[in-house]
């Protein structure tokens, strides 16, 4: 619980006070490789924060799953759509590392609100980065060819061609493996 505790103390407003509100609603879950805090068609209840580990959100097009993001250890993840509008999630949440989770039940952040404002702002603050993380991408997908994308990952996100099967790199990337693998071999030449 302490990494969780360190994540909120970069929130402002943070006091001890503010973790020692939500201790009482918080559980620990281990999922592993492959299994899913969230399957697709399940409504979201909670929010998890990813103490270790690595999980993949992704959506079924026509049959094919399409990864549309990465959450790594010290991130928090859910499926915000499903968790608002308490419908049906049209995506899933998968481990692709053993990863342990610390869950906030949605019911409980909204009681949170009620009692202090740094959950308010909290709540704010990481729907406005999801926002943005989101737009990045679908920018990142729209204006850049695939070997640039390719490129930016090992730039910026280096550790994820460690950690991340290569067809999740590629399904990431909107690009058939054979072509994520003619990308690299070009890359590894220059």
């Amino acid at each position: 619980m302490e990494a969780f505790n360190n994540y909120l103390k970069q929130f402002p407003k943070y006091t001890p006070k503010v973790f020692e509100m939500v201790l009482p609603y918080l559980t620990e879950q281990t999922i592993e490789l492959g299994d899913f805090f969230l399957p697709q068609g399940k409504i979201c209840r909670s929010i998890a924060y990813i103490e270790t580990g690595l999980l993949r959100l992704y959506y079924l097009n026509d049959g094919k799953e399409v990864t549309n993001c990465f959450c790594k250890e010290n991130t928090i993840t859910t499926s915000y759509s499903s968790l608002i509008t308490n419908r049906e999630s049209e995506i899933a949440i998968q481990a692709i590392e053993d990863s342990k989770l610390i869950i906030l039940p949605y019911v409980a952040l909204q009681e949170l609100y009620e009692k202090d404002l740094f959950w308010q702002q909290l709540g704010r603050l990481a729907a406005e980065s999801e926002f943005v993380t989101t737009e990045c991408h679908h920018r990142f997908l729209r204006d850049q060819s695939a070997t640039e994308r390719y490129r930016q990952i090992l730039e910026n996100e280096n550790d994820l061609l460690q950690r991340v099967p290569l067809n999740y790199i590629a399904s990431y990337l909107q690009i058939a493996p054979e072509t994520l693998s003619r990308i690299r071999k070009k890359i590894a030449r220059t």
